[in-house]
């Protein structure tokens, strides 16, 4: 059982080790790019374990990842481009952003009835992965 929150946390977890990962080996940028970028992950860490501003945090990262990691981009789950919201919804096209719609609606709907309601269990319902 997940809820919303603890999902993405999820990914943005896998995210922040693969991104580290990265930025130790990318031999492409300056020593000052790839330390903007980690100040940014921890930024969004942080925001994320206090569950304040981490939408803004995110965006911020996220369009940083698109603008100056682009090799990199693949690697993030296209649910935290959802999740952030705002300018990282420019990177989603829109029956991708359809679809995570339908997934908002159906988890509120579900979790109106349900407070166990599973937000991965629903996502992969609508999603055809069950």
């Amino acid at each position: 059982m997940s809820n919303r929150f603890e999902y993405h946390q999820k990914l943005f977890n896998s995210l922040d080790t693969l991104l580290r990962a990265f930025l130790e080996k990318d031999p492409d940028h300056d020593s000052e790019s790839r330390q903007e970028t980690e100040q940014l992950l921890n930024a969004v860490e942080d925001a994320m374990r206090n569950k304040k501003d981490y939408a803004d945090a995110g965006q911020k990262l996220l369009c940083r990842l698109v603008s100056h990691f682009p090799a990199f981009t693949p690697h993030v789950q296209r649910d935290l481009f959802w999740f952030f919201g705002g300018d990282c919804l420019h990177f989603m096209a829109d029956d991708e952003m359809e679809k995570f719609q339908l997934l908002e609606e159906k988890f509120y709907l579900e979790s109106q009835s349900n407070q166990d309601a599973d937000y991965a269990d629903i996502r992969a319902q609508v999603f055809g992965l069950h």
